[in-house]
């Protein structure tokens, strides 16, 4: 009696259409954010008013990404929010992977000095600085 390799396995059809994310023009919202924001700055910065015709190019291309991959930018952001602060907090590169700790990333600056001194609590409900 051969019997198939799903034999009494029951599966329900996904309509993609329910797990995308809300599009606007074609895009996300964040990718319409990011394109608004990156383009406002630049003709801010520039004063030139032909620079407002660089939303169309953006557009297209951010049009693109999300026909791949529809939640890039939101996978884009947890990337920066997780991966890219230990990059720049740089114990990426001591650990080989992501770490985090409650208390404040105070990094020294180029003379070896922290901004802040730590706040220690004591015994009697105190703190001190070191």
């Amino acid at each position: 009696m051969a019997q198939g390799r799903n034999h009494g396995l029951t599966a329900d059809t996904l309509f993609v259409g329910m797990t995308r994310p809300t599009m606007l023009f074609g895009v996300t919202y964040s990718a319409m954010i990011v394109n608004i924001v990156l383009t406002m700055e630049v003709f801010i910065v520039t004063k030139n008013l032909a620079w407002l015709l660089a939303f169309v190019p953006i557009h297209g291309l951010f049009y693109l990404v999300c026909l791949y991959e529809p939640r890039f930018f939101d996978l884009l952001g947890l990337w920066a929010r997780t991966r890219g602060a230990a990059l720049a907090a740089g114990n990426l590169r001591f650990w080989k992977a992501s770490s985090y700790s409650p208390l404040v990333l105070d990094p020294p600056d180029r003379h070896g000095r922290r901004r802040h001194l730590p706040d220690i609590p004591l015994a009697h409900g105190k703190e001190r600085a070191c």
